[in-house]
């Protein structure tokens, strides 16, 4: 009995159909494992371009966001040591007080000590790193920036540390002890001479008289400037002179001397029988008042200048007094040799410091965070601390309490609150660094949502969704299991049982 050829029936497209089906369960079975639609890009088909395009997304994102950490631990240790500073800089304007010489006079002898203690802890602040990396270099990153204090203070390997800078400066502004000031004149006049075109000791500023007998010549025309006071009959009593100084950090003095008719004390002249004896009363009292203040305004102002030679701030150079051996009669300052003097600070140089350090945390977008410690406000600080801790305050010097006052006072100026809104304070340093930081952290926020919609969006091409595929995978089971059937009938057909 012959049987029907199978060809006449579609078995192997049935056999077809069912491999295809065993594959796609067998695909479904994976996803509903796995989570995910396909094994690789291939099986993506068309979506593969898409998926690509938001995976390189995430990928800046990433690394934007890895940018982003590190720069906020640089800012939250900024944001810790110019807190410090600020702490350190108010501390240092109330360490010393005009007049506060304390119980047996005991601040004379504690300030150097404790401004020695603070500018230790300033210049170690200045010198943090985070792993290698130093925060108040600007763009030199690899080095501490600031010499060690002893270093600065008093020097090492034969170089020059400010105790000797500030000394040789002293030297050229006392000169002989008059302040590069020159008393001449023959009775009845005084003249007061500078001695030379320069830029140390007393600079003639003003005079003025209230006595109808004398008569001034005033300073004026081109350095160096001199004086005359003469004596055209006997003053009153109770008449006075008045002389007006510029000091080398550009604050001013005066010295006046009045008129009396006993035995005059400080800042006063006695009244002569005739105007020649009385210029002659006059030219002693003036040389005493200006020896008193050279000893006392006039050097806390050279030890402040010598401070803003030495602590050179952004694009200055050091400077120091061309005068070996003879500094008391020196006429210039000359830039500094490396090799012979200590350099404060070695870091970064930039007219922008913020911008000396910068980190790319978008696209579009750089943060900027540089610092450097010879900003104005660092450089200030450093600058105040380092006068007071050279200085010795004997009890045993008359003059001892009037320097004292003078560097009080100018302390308290260059640390003034007044100064805070100065670029390069450290309170404007503090506010720049945090404003970085709040620039940042705006950033981050919006990368996080950003980086979450691409998430979305790239699991809505990978990842499968469990209830669906479980859906597909029991219908095609129902239709596997049919085709199964099916083809298990066909397969089984011949021309007898279908003549049956």
């Amino acid at each position: 009995m012959s049987v029907v050829s199978r060809t006449m029936y579609p078995v192997q497209t049935s056999m077809d159909l069912i491999t295809r089906m065993q594959n796609q369960f067998t695909s479904l079975q994976t996803q509903l494992s796995t989570g995910q639609k396909a094994s690789n890009l291939a099986e993506l088909g068309s979506d593969r371009y898409f998926d690509l395009s938001i995976r390189s997304r995430i990928s800046r994102l990433d690394g934007y966001a890895t940018n982003i950490t590190v720069v906020n631990s640089r800012l939250d240790m900024f944001d810790q040591l110019t807190t410090r500073l600020s702490t350190l800089q108010q501390d240092a304007r109330g360490l010393i007080t005009p007049n506060s010489y304390g119980s047996q006079d005991i601040v004379l002898g504690a300030v150097p000590v404790q401004a020695a203690s603070s500018l230790d802890e300033v210049i170690n602040i200045l010198n943090s790193d985070i792993n290698g990396r130093y925060l108040f270099g600007g763009s030199v990153t690899d080095k501490a920036p600031v010499a060690d204090m002893n270093s600065i203070l008093y020097g090492s390997a034969g170089k020059a540390g400010f105790k000797q800078v500030a000394s040789e400066r002293q030297q050229a502004d006392v000169g002989d002890g008059l302040g590069r000031l020159t008393i001449g004149g023959t009775a009845p006049n005084v003249s007061l001479t500078e001695d030379g075109n320069h830029p140390f000791g007393f600079k003639l500023s003003t005079a003025s008289a209230s006595s109808a007998a004398v008569t001034l010549t005033t300073p004026g025309g081109t350095p160096p400037q001199s004086l005359n006071v003469q004596f055209t009959g006997v003053p009153l009593a109770g008449d006075s002179v008045t002389i007006g100084l510029t000091l080398p950090d550009g604050t001013s003095d005066g010295i006046v001397l009045k008129a009396v008719t006993g035995t005059p004390d400080v800042g006063q002249f006695q009244i002569g029988a005739d105007a020649a004896t009385t210029a002659a009363n006059f030219s002693t009292a003036l040389q005493s008042a200006l020896q008193k203040h050279a000893q006392t305004t006039l050097v806390a102002a050279s030890n402040n200048e010598a401070a803003n030679n030495f602590f050179n701030g952004q694009g200055q150079p050091v400077q120091r007094v061309d005068g070996t051996p003879d500094f008391a009669h020196a006429t210039s300052l000359v830039t500094a040799d490396p090799t012979t003097t200590v350099t404060w600070y070695t870091g970064g140089d930039s007219s922008n410091p913020r911008a000396s350090i910068q980190a790319r945390v978008d696209d579009a977008q750089t943060v900027n965070y540089g610092a450097q410690a010879n900003e104005s406000g660092t450089a200030q600080l450093v600058r105040s601390l380092a006068v007071l801790a050279i200085q010795t305050f004997s009890t045993s010097d008359p003059n001892t309490e009037g320097r004292f006052d003078a560097i009080a006072s100018r302390n308290v100026q260059n640390l003034s609150v007044s100064n805070n809104s100065t670029q390069g304070s450290i309170a404007m340093l503090s506010i720049e660094l945090n404003n970085a930081k709040v620039q940042v952290g705006d950033i981050k926020s919006r990368h996080d949502d950003y980086s979450t919609q691409m998430q979305g969006l790239l699991a809505g091409i990978e990842k499968s969704d469990d209830n669906e595929v479980a859906v597909q995978i029991a219908a095609l089971q129902t239709r596997l299991q049919a085709t199964y059937q099916t083809t298990s009938l066909i397969s089984k057909l011949s021309l007898v049982n279908y003549l049956r």
